[in-house]
């Protein structure tokens, strides 16, 4: 075993920073939790990382001396070899030298990637396409963002690292607005706060279902009327299944991966709701062979698998070589 068998994983984001300690086979050893400092803006970000580091660890019995480096996965787009984070609206960073400024204290190689990034990684090394060549990474969530692994690298995009912007894929032309700007996008009509608005503009009576203030329900109170056989949440559950089987043929269809592997909070959902009736989608649409072959599952590590990925970025260090040296 090396000298220094430790990484430090942190996974940042908009609500929660994530902590981890990994082993040199990507097995979580200790975990914690902050509340992302928002407030305090990025300064405020890397102030919670630098404090938690050590908390981490400790909860490990891990020393700093034993870490071979600290890998972050962030919401956003990233300059891996820069170690900046170029844009990344949900924590209000714009051209942040994060690696800089931890790097100032914790004087450690310091990688970083875009978080769904991270996770394909993660589960690529350890996860369900351990072995594979090639695999993608999709995340569904508030959000929707896919992380690619292609020939075993990380794939990041030539044009401002921007690879792998699922929920930005056009799904109907002129379509609903979208937070980017732009309308018609697959995350106005399949992510966590698409669904979240069209059961407040359509199923009828919500208060008086869900026991609550309509304007407080959930992506898991719409699956669990549609579950319960209301009949305007299982048109909304089933327009996630077909904006999303739409998604997900065309991404096979243009990069081929062997693995197509699903986590994030609406993942958690019913699986006869939404899992099932996906894969159903994508094996009658996409084109025969790559229908026949690839496999699509949900994540084995869940929501670990940024914070497992961010841990195991020093395991693809050529492509960050600018970012270690500081």
């Amino acid at each position: 075993m090396s000298d220094k068998p430790f990484s430090v994983g942190v996974d940042v984001g908009g609500t929660n920073i994530k902590f981890c300690v990994a082993d040199e086979h990507g097995s979580i050893c200790s975990q914690h939790k902050i509340k992302t400092p928002t407030k305090a803006g990025c300064d405020g970000i890397i102030e919670g990382i630098v404090a938690n580091v050590p908390i981490v660890l400790e909860r490990a019995r891990a020393t700093l001396a034993r870490v071979n480096s600290i890998g972050l996965g962030i919401p956003g787009t990233v300059d891996s070899e820069r170690g900046l984070i170029v844009f990344a609206p949900n924590i209000f960073a714009v051209d942040v030298e994060i690696v800089k400024a931890i790097r100032m204290v914790h004087d450690l190689p310091i990688y970083i990637s875009q978080d769904t990034r991270a996770a394909a990684w993660g589960e690529y090394l350890v996860g369900a396409g351990k072995g594979l060549s090639s695999i993608a990474s999709v995340t569904l969530g508030t959000g929707i963002g896919c992380g690619m692994v292609i020939d075993g690298k990380i794939y990041h995009g030539a044009l401002n690292n921007t690879a792998g912007e699922l929920g930005h894929q056009i799904v109907e032309i002129d379509g609903n607005q979208c937070n980017c700007g732009r309308r018609g996008c697959l995350e106005a009509y399949a992510g966590g706060l698409a669904i979240v608005r069209a059961a407040k503009e359509s199923i009828a009576e919500l208060s008086d279902l869900i026991g609550r203030n309509a304007d407080s329900v959930s992506v898991e109170d719409v699956f669990e009327l549609a579950r319960c056989g209301n009949r305007d949440a299982k048109r909304i559950t089933d327009n996630v299944v077909k904006y999303m089987g739409i998604g997900l043929v065309s991404l096979v269809n243009i990069i081929g991966p062997e693995l197509v592997s699903m986590s994030g909070g609406i993942c958690n959902a019913p699986a006869e709701l939404l899992f099932n009736p996906l894969v159903e989608f994508v094996r009658a649409r996409a084109y025969p062979t790559i229908s026949e072959m690839i496999k699509i599952c949900r994540s084995p590590l869940g929501g670990d698998a940024p914070l497992i990925g961010a841990a195991m970025l020093h395991r693809q260090a050529d492509d960050y070589s600018v970012a270690e040296a500081g």
